[in-house]
């Protein structure tokens, strides 16, 4: 997939499911896993899946409510609040199973408690606990139980396995899958009472590692991206808070809310545009995509709201 000129939104598949939130992942190969994301819920649940721009089809009949899913080459993966499951992408067969690390869901209104990648021959499981993330590395082809990585004030996972994150001492760090470990600058953690000066651990795309400081009261923030490999600064700007930077073939892209960045159409109706963006800011080719719920990669494809069936739809960027 070129990583310049247009990017074009391609026609929408049905995902036969309402919800109030999904969560989304992509395979490397392309294919696309979503389902209702609701994990304090004890019913069972149906995740979906699009190979192609082939109708949806259900990937896995799931116990209980679901928090997070991943996928790779040989495994689908569904996190819920007290366990990780694999099934394998060829038989459909649950092929492994392991104790979720604790889930403090008490008094909280966030349903992104867990999140889940899988790379380098891995599942990373984050857990946020209050302040705190905390990264689980679980092996698919051993039942030992999930083992701690790192602990910190944020965390963001690379495609190729480091675990980037805010040292307790506010330093910005990784892990790399050997072992290895780099520590980069400070970041800010002077909170103002307003909800700003503090910086955050985002994403990770293009090479880059991006960190936001809301300004408090508002929606707008200010970016600084770190290189992947050295954590040394490349560059800022000013964004808002709702943005995602997602690492995709076309390269980095932000799934933001039209209106809110004068990078994307204007659109009368409640609406969403994707964009490229670069690690100084430099955005360009903004295509609208509808009321979006996500963008993954690396495909990219994004789950948008369907507000003629009050269901959803999976539209693929080309």
């Amino acid at each position: 997939m070129p990583t310049s000129g247009p990017l074009q939104a391609g026609s929408p598949i049905a995902l036969p499911f309402a919800a109030d939130r999904v969560t989304a992942a992509e395979s490397p190969d392309g294919a696309v896993f979503a389902a209702p994301q609701d994990p304090t819920s004890p019913s069972p649940a149906v995740a979906w899946v699009v190979d192609g721009n082939g109708p949806a089809a259900i990937a896995e009949h799931v116990a209980t409510g679901i928090a997070a899913l991943a996928a790779d080459t040989a495994n689908f993966y569904v996190a819920t609040y007290s366990d990780v499951f694999a099934y394998s992408r060829v038989s459909g067969n649950q092929d492994g199973q392991w104790t979720m690390p604790t889930v403090d869901a008490t008094n909280s209104s966030d349903d992104d408690l867990v999140s889940m990648t899988a790379a380098a021959g891995a599942v990373l499981v984050s857990v946020t606990r209050g302040d705190t993330v905390s990264v689980y590395r679980i092996d698919p082809s051993s039942s030992a139980l999930p083992r701690l990585l790192v602990q910190g004030l944020g965390a963001a996972i690379g495609s190729d396995g480091s675990v980037y994150y805010e040292r307790a001492d506010h330093h910005l760090a990784v892990l790399r899958p050997g072992g290895a470990t780099v520590t980069g600058a400070v970041l800010n953690h002077t909170p103002n009472g307003l909800g700003g000066g503090v910086q955050y651990v985002n994403d990770v795309a293009g090479g880059a590692v991006w960190v936001s400081q809301p300004a408090g009261q508002g929606l707008d923030a200010q970016f600084t991206t770190y290189d992947a490999a050295s954590l040394a600064v490349l560059g800022s700007y000013s964004g808002t808070v709702t943005s995602s930077v997602v690492d995709t073939a076309a390269g980095p892209l932000v799934l933001e809310a039209s209106g809110s960045s004068p990078s994307c159409p204007q659109a009368t109706s409640p609406s969403s545009c994707v964009f490229r963006i670069d690690p100084h800011g430099s955005v360009s080719d903004p295509v609208g995509v509808g009321a979006a719920v996500t963008l993954v990669g690396p495909g990219p494809a994004i789950v948008v709201s369907d507000t003629t069936t009050g269901q959803f739809d999976l539209v693929r960027l080309s």
